[in-house]
């Protein structure tokens, strides 16, 4: 009899043991499912990462200017007497380029683990003037043409558009997109999933 109940014993814990490894095993499947889902990598939510930065930053500009703006009344080509005016235009200002994160296109490749990035060119996202650093020196105002306020705002503009152009002339906006290039790969790397697993492709357009 004592045999019969140890053999009957044993066919019962060896079951509890088969019947404790199946549910550990489908509590690992699940597991493993579960995990797969929360580490997909979709275009969607690649794209909206990078979004959430908005404007990307990349390179700054800095510099000084000495400008002169002087203007006289004209009569056929002849400069009339006592119309000159000028004056002479020092400031400080700082150029942001970068690129426009919330134009990107984002494309995932599961299959062959590629995240293909669409940006925009680089362009200047802001230009700003240091108030503190303006100084107009050498006023000559005349009578018959005297300087407005017209004058100096107009003339800023010109100065500014003049900065952006030398600016641009000297590869600011192509420094700032490979400055760009490389932060949108490091912004995407982050994610150690996609670090791991993905190539990284961007493309300008």
């Amino acid at each position: 009899m004592t045999n019969k109940k140890n053999k009957t014993n044993k066919k019962v814990f060896g079951f509890l043991i088969a019947i404790i490894l199946i549910l550990a095993l489908g509590a690992y499947i699940i597991s493993n499912l579960k995990s797969k889902e929360k580490i997909s990598i979709s275009s969607e939510t690649v794209e909206s990462s990078l979004k959430e930065a908005k404007e990307l930053t990349t390179l700054k500009y800095n510099y000084k200017n000495v400008a002169s703006y002087e203007n006289s009344q004209e009569f056929h080509g002849i400069t009339l007497p006592f119309t000159t005016k000028k004056f002479l235009y020092t400031y400080q200002g700082e150029i942001n380029a970068g690129v426009d994160l919330d134009k990107a296109r984002v494309d995932v490749n599961e299959a062959s683990k590629i995240i293909s990035v669409t940006l925009p060119q680089a362009s200047i996202l802001s230009h700003d003037i240091d108030e503190n650093s303006v100084m107009v020196y050498d006023e000559k105002n005349s009578i018959f043409n005297p300087l407005k306020l017209e004058d100096y705002s107009d003339f800023r503009k010109e100065e500014e558009a003049k900065v952006e152009k030398e600016a641009i002339d000297k590869g600011l906006l192509e420094e700032a997109k490979e400055k760009s290039e490389k932060a949108v790969k490091e912004l995407l790397d982050i994610n150690p999933i996609i670090s791991k697993e993905y190539t990284i492709n961007i493309k300008f357009e």
